[in-house]
């Protein structure tokens, strides 16, 4: 620092620290349950003989209580410290897996799966890209991007879930995935802390100004817009990226749930080379994490998001059509490298829209709007193969729709400044006028 001036640091910015334990979390998550879910499915249908729409519907349900209770967990966020919030998360998460075995009938696996959804989201995404918002401004796009990448490793990791629960069963794989959450997970939650302003820096690095800190600058606050959640509400930009989010969960969703028993019972194939399959789409996933989210920085976000929303239909339509080979092979990588840039965009385009200070209780709003997607994703796609013997229908009619709803991103735009801010913002000119 020179004469009251920002200086960036020399050090290793925290926020890249931050940044590498959102990834970890990722990946944790996904190896336990996001990716190995279409496992667990097939063991337990099996095992009980309920059908596959009772089985994906308790995933979709559990979804929707998470989207409902958003707002809250927005709140939380915005309120009280990530360690916190993410420490209660990996505790429930862990506790739901080592339940799982326990669970009998339908209405206690039901009851458990919504114990690990809502503790998979307290220490998952929106907490995650909450904190790493607030630490990065320029970067932001890219640092979603690379701790996406978690998702990828997650990937690679489900191939050893699969191995256990194909080995030692489901009973045992669950109890001890629950184990090594709560092991790994709580340690990692200490690493999180909200505000860089706390750290006598801003966002992307710059240190934070004697000067700044001794006038009382806001925790949050670093020159963008800071609306709040009812403000963005009211904006129709938010219900546009809601909606596209949301609609572009189902295709995610539905591919994450049952592309295993697809494979395994529409083509033949076996449980571990499924399970390789999806893996595919999660290494695929990490070139578009870090590659999207280094381009997104530099474009118009919403208009990408909209192509990808393209991306995703067409890798939809042409799974529909796959006859086996590289037919499957084709749509399962292009859907990887769009998923991997689309999550991170969306989440940039929040926070480039609507500022850092309120950013958990605005995602949270928007959650649960989004949320209906993986509500409707799995359990369409139960529902049209316990009916018509196959995916296939399904598939085919999530790329229509997806397709379509490109136009929410299309339609998006930069919203205007709140009057409150605009007269805020007046107000400091006049001031340092005088």
């Amino acid at each position: 620092m020179t004469n009251g001036i920002p200086t960036t640091q020399h050090r290793v910015f925290y926020g890249w620290w931050i940044v590498a334990t959102a990834a970890l979390f990722h990946a944790m998550s996904g190896a336990a349950f996001g990716f190995t879910f279409g496992q667990y499915l097939l063991r337990i249908e099996h095992q009980f003989g309920w059908s596959k729409f009772a089985i994906s519907g308790a995933f979709s349900a559990s979804q929707l209580t998470v989207g409902v209770l958003s707002p809250a967990h927005g709140w939380l966020l915005d309120q009280f410290s990530p360690r916190a919030v993410c420490t209660v998360g990996i505790l429930l998460f862990g506790l739901g897996f080592m339940l799982l075995p326990l669970a009998n009938s339908f209405l206690a696996f039901f009851a458990v799966i919504m114990v690990i959804s809502i503790g998979l989201n307290l220490a998952g995404w929106l907490s995650l890209a909450s904190v790493i918002t607030r630490w990065f401004r320029r970067k932001r796009a890219f640092a979603l991007g690379l701790s996406a990448t978690g998702f990828g490793f997650g990937g690679v990791l489900s191939m050893i879930v699969a191995w256990s629960i194909v080995t030692h069963g489901w009973h045992a794989t669950s109890f001890g995935t629950g184990i090594a959450v709560i092991v790994i997970g709580l340690p990692l939650s200490y690493m999180l802390s909200f505000y860089p302003e706390k750290h006598g820096l801003l966002p992307d690095g710059v240190r934070l100004l004697p000067q700044a800190t001794l006038v009382g600058m806001p925790l949050g606050t670093d020159g963008s817009k800071d609306f709040t959640a009812s403000e963005a509400v009211r904006d129709r930009t938010f219900w546009y990226l809601s909606l596209g989010h949301g609609i572009a969960l189902i295709s995610v969703s539905a591919i994450v749930v049952h592309l295993v028993p697809h494979l395994v019972e529409d083509y033949g194939w076996s449980e571990t080379s499924a399970q390789a399959m999806l893996m595919l789409v999660t290494i695929t996933s990490l070139i578009g994490q870090a590659g999207g989210g280094f381009i997104s920085d530099r474009f118009d976000k919403a208009r990408l998001a909209g192509i990808c929303m393209l991306g995703y239909a067409l890798a939809m339509l042409l799974l529909s059509f796959a006859t086996g080979g590289f037919t499957i092979v084709l749509p399962l990588v292009l859907h990887g490298l769009i998923w991997g840039t689309h999550g991170p965009l969306v989440m940039a385009i929040n926070g480039d829209y609507y500022g850092r200070r309120h950013f958990g209780q605005i995602i949270g709003y928007s959650n649960v709007i989004v949320m209906s997607g993986p509500l409707i994703g799995p359990t369409f796609a139960g529902a049209m193969d316990d009916i018509f013997g196959n995916y296939r229908g399904a598939f085919l009619l999530i790329g229509i729709i997806v397709g379509i709803s490109s136009m929410f991103f299309f339609a998006a735009h930069q919203p205007s400044v709140p009057e409150r801010l605009r007269a805020r913002a007046h107000a400091r000119a006049e001031a340092r006028l005088c």
